[in-house]
């Protein structure tokens, strides 16, 4: 069945020189922040003066020198930053052009963890100055490691269908993370619905995105846009969708309005599309960017996409609206 293709026009990044990870986006008045999702510290950047472009302009760090936060999704509201580390494990990558075979084997058997990329954190962050308090942060690998859906893929690389949590949105005044992985079973992607303050009192919900996993989210009006892609390092495609927010376990006493695809993202070869922010959202029409991951060039797109309307939801999922 024809899928709707989503293209983009290019958007210049200014970055600092040996910036090669970026992640997750979020566009506050006039500053766009980006997550470098190797480092401990966010990208601060204003409009460049040639229009359709960001020039870095300073940093905000998390986290103490040499430990990698591992930011993979940011979201803002009601004055504060939020910044999510993707909670997961790693496996070692291969070096075929370094390594003997033999010490190949024992890198690739080997499955690292790092305390850092483990926290929720939340940033007083003046929209009007760009000035930031200091980082507050939770953790929730306990909460993971007890839930009965979740426990058994906290010891698994997140690549590998494991825990790994990339999208972040505040919808409807609470946060929505969104997992890469694990897709469980009938394609269900869980989103962990909390309060900073009370991250105990956690709801897991599920959202059936046909074998993807969620790369990133943004809330828009009474629904949630969804970016998705592969759970492993396939190359795409890279997918928008729009969802209700709303739990999709089935059963008797439940009514599922299915999330929408929209389309499939046109990204240059070997990009890996990574995070999205909203620039600017009206009644009918939103203007995203999109963040770019994996290429040198092209590393932001800026997507004009048309919101869909109520009654969308009684479509078929697959066809698309765009």
């Amino acid at each position: 069945m024809h899928v709707a293709q989503i293209n983009g026009k290019p958007v210049r990044l200014h970055l600092d020189e040996g910036i090669a990870d970026l992640s997750g986006a979020v566009s506050i008045g006039e500053r766009l922040l980006l997550g470098n999702d190797e480092g401990r510290r966010l990208l601060v950047c204003e409009p460049g003066e040639e229009g359709e472009s960001w020039r870095q302009v300073g940093s905000l760090a998390l986290g103490k020198r040499g430990h990698e936060a591992d930011i993979e999704a940011l979201t803002y509201a009601d004055g504060y930053l939020y910044a999510l580390g993707s909670h997961s494990l790693r496996r070692k990558s291969l070096k075929p052009d370094e390594l003997s075979v033999a010490d190949n084997r024992k890198r690739f058997a080997r499955i690292d963890g790092q305390k850092s990329r483990n926290r929720l954190y939340r940033i007083p962050f003046d929209a009007d100055t760009g000035k930031a308090g200091e980082p507050e942060s939770i953790k929730l690998n306990k909460r993971l490691r007890k839930d009965a859906f979740l426990a058994p893929f906290t010891q698994i690389p997140g690549k590998e269908n494991g825990v790994d949590i990339e999208g972040l949105a505040l919808h409807r005044g609470r946060l929505f993370l969104g997992f890469r992985g694990p897709v469980l079973r009938h394609n269900m992607v869980p989103v962990m619905v909390l309060d900073f303050e009370h991250p105990k009192r956690y709801q897991l919900r599920f959202v059936e995105l046909r074998g993807h996993g969620i790369r990133d989210m943004v809330s828009l009006g009474d629904s949630l846009l969804l970016l998705t892609g592969p759970v492993g390092d396939a190359p795409g495609p890279f997918r928008l969708w729009w969802w209700d927010g709303k739990d999709q376990l089935p059963g008797t006493d439940r009514t599922i309005t299915p999330a929408i695809r929209l389309g499939n993202i046109g990204v240059p070869p070997g990009g890996k599309a990574e995070g999205l922010a909203v620039l600017e959202a009206r009644a009918d029409e939103v203007e995203l960017l999109l963040v770019i991951d994996g290429v040198a060039q092209q590393r932001a797109l800026q997507l004009s996409l048309t919101i869909p309307p109520r009654d969308t939801a009684a479509r078929d999922p697959a066809e698309g609206i765009l």
